[in-house]
């Protein structure tokens, strides 16, 4: 009986750190939030392409996308931030490859939204332990682009309704009431 309590505990560790695992977004092996651009040597495969206007980091593009074995894969680049860690891995696909690319998110991460295939724009979000996933096309566009996030950059960065040099409008009281 002991023993059998030792297994379903065994299994039942076993079986949480794999969902975990599951949930964890690291595009091309490079784990969001934690791997720094200084793990990544410059060489062939790697090159720095300058730095990123946003984050303050490094941007680096990996050139030899064969080894990754994901079909329609075209451009992957790295976003480092100013504490030299990966805050944004974007992946530009082939549009013939977007059914193959969402099936693997769907498999992997929760599915947060996604817009109506007759939109003009097509948009559609997952959510990861470690920060987001956004896969952005055109309707009749030949590609389509999938960002991964670290959790918080987006909004660190990319605040769309914040803005610094502007006061929120003064309260408006409709006319007639106290």
């Amino acid at each position: 009986m002991k023993t059998l309590a030792l297994f379903c505990a065994a299994l039942l560790t076993s079986a949480v750190a794999h969902a975990e695992t599951l949930n964890t977004a690291a595009p091309l092996g490079v784990e969001l939030g934690k791997t720094t651009c200084a793990r990544m040597p410059s060489g062939p495969n790697r090159t720095k392409t300058g730095t990123s206007p946003w984050a303050g980091g490094d941007t680096i593009e990996i050139r030899n996308l064969e080894r990754f074995k994901l079909p329609g894969l075209t451009k992957a680049t790295v976003n480092c931030d100013q504490h030299d860690t990966v805050a944004l891995v974007t992946l530009n696909f082939d549009r013939s490859a977007m059914d193959d690319v969402v099936r693997q998110l769907d498999a992997r991460y929760e599915s947060k939204r996604k817009t109506d295939a007759n939109a003009e724009n097509g948009y559609a979000e997952w959510a990861a332990a470690n920060g987001g996933i956004e896969m952005l096309y055109a309707r009749d566009g030949k590609a389509l682009v999938v960002a991964y996030w670290a959790k918080g950059a987006k909004a660190k960065y990319f605040s769309y309704s914040a803005t610094r040099d502007k006061q929120p409008p003064a309260a408006v009281t409709p006319q007639g009431q106290l």
